[in-house]
């Protein structure tokens, strides 16, 4: 049994990771870590600090980097260890994580990468759990089915170990085909608003619906894929991994508020004090219009620079979850203590960014230019025609209601997901 597996950041053997007697986990930091970037630098995480073994903050770190549900107890299975055991998951799929992170006695289980033909990908895809195995291995957080691979010159390779992934593919079975293509058009409006600045597409991999989500961790450089550290909120605010931690109902400590409070505490005089705090307004808003009800504490990130220095990640994972009929309507996170999206206003929006320190004109400028812009989105990004008679007036419809100082809810006799169209997205008048 693996009892300590060495961890590497930025190219840096940054300590190791131990079991305790307890059962957890602790990060034990090197000296090259503390003389690289000081005690207490929040390069790693803004929950654990270089320096500080602390075996609270190490398993909300490292144990939230593993797969979640069904899907970590698929790879406990496949590895022969607990699903509780950190050191032991991430021994065999610790070479490629969110972020910059590698973790694990990579020289010994990295293999040359592999050019994949479609059938290779397709298999892949029909094993789906947010890992693999071999190489090294690698794991993405999440109850969603993915795959990380990456893409060179039209081709998908599998790393193992060699070389970052670049992309990450969401499969789903045909029938479900247009909750892909839903997906999709929320990350495309939000690319059209200014809230990310990744690419995204669908298309049909043997035969499998699969949204395409190029990795904003990573930069290719055409010849190298260099790795950009993150984490998400989750793993920043110290939340226990593995349950139901990263929703505010289950947890107090996961809050829009608290998220807030991790940004913007290195920025100097001559920057605006709270400009990754207004992003997050900015997220909040978009959000709210899209009708996202699971944009918890994993679904928001933060990206660590080299030097330590902390900045809010590109948004990720929209999707119009509360127009599906029967869909919960309740957030992940509330908004100004409201907890039904249906009944939030943009004077809500405005209140919870002014709770975080944000002057109040400057958190309406920022909500209504979102939301003005998520609207105009609406009329420009193409709908798939699964998708084009109720997700883009959906989206456009709560963006106006909010603009026009109206609860984001669109009134409706029927289902909003049973009518046979909700506005149309060239109309303005709809």
């Amino acid at each position: 049994m693996t009892d300590a597996l060495p961890v590497r950041l930025y190219d840096t053997r940054i300590g190791t990771l131990e079991r305790t007697a307890r059962g957890g986990v602790v990060l034990r930091w090197s000296r090259e870590a503390i003389d690289r970037w000081g005690e207490n630098s929040r390069v790693l995480s803004a929950g654990l600090r270089v320096g500080v073994d602390d075996e609270h903050a190490s398993e909300a770190f490292f144990g939230g980097l593993l797969p979640e549900g069904e899907h970590i107890a698929r790879l406990a299975r496949e590895v022969k260890v607990d699903r509780g055991d950190v050191v032991g998951l991430l021994a065999e799929v610790g070479a490629d994580l969110a972020g910059a992170l590698r973790v694990g006695h990579l020289e010994a289980q990295q293999r040359d990468p592999e050019k994949l033909d479609i059938d290779a990908v397709g298999a892949l895809l029909d094993r789906a759990s947010g890992f693999l195995i071999g190489g090294g291995g690698s794991a993405l957080p999440g109850f969603q089915r993915k795959l990380t691979l990456t893409r060179r010159d039209g081709s998908w390779w599998r790393g193992n170990g060699v070389i970052p992934s670049t992309h990450i593919l969401k499969p789903v079975a045909a029938e479900y085909a247009a909750s892909v293509e839903s997906e999709n058009y929320a990350l495309q409006v939000a690319w059209h608003a200014g809230l990310l600045a990744f690419e995204t597409w669908t298309e049909t991999v043997a035969g499998r619906p699969v949204l395409v989500v190029e990795r904003y961790d990573r930069v290719d450089d055409g010849d190298t894929v260099r790795r950009i550290h993150q984490e998400d909120a989750a793993q920043a605010l110290r939340l226990p991994w593995g349950g139901n931690d990263k929703f505010e109902q289950n947890n107090p400590s996961a809050t829009l508020r608290g998220i807030a409070g991790l940004l913007d505490t290195g920025r100097t005089v001559f920057e605006t004090p709270y400009a990754d705090r207004l992003r997050l307004a900015r997220y909040a808003a978009f959000t709210i219009a899209v009708g996202n009800t699971d944009a918890h504490a994993k679904n928001f990130s933060l990206l660590h620079d080299d030097r330590g220095r902390i900045t809010l990640a590109p948004i990720y994972d929209a999707a119009s979850l509360a127009l599906a009929y029967d869909a919960t309507d309740a957030l992940a996170l509330r908004i100004n203590g409201v907890t039904r999206l249906p009944d939030v206003t943009a004077d809500d929006l405005v209140a919870e960014a002014t709770s975080w320190g944000v002057p109040g004109g400057e958190a309406r400028r920022v909500i209504d230019e979102t939301l003005a812009a998520v609207v105009e989105a609406t009329r420009e990004v193409p709908a798939h025609p699964a998708i084009e008679s109720h997700v883009p007036g959906y989206i456009r419809g709560q963006a106006e209601n909010l603009l026009a100082g109206r609860p984001a809810r669109i009134s409706s006799t029927i289902p909003l997901a049973l009518r046979e169209r909700i506005g149309s997205p060239q109309d303005r008048d709809a």
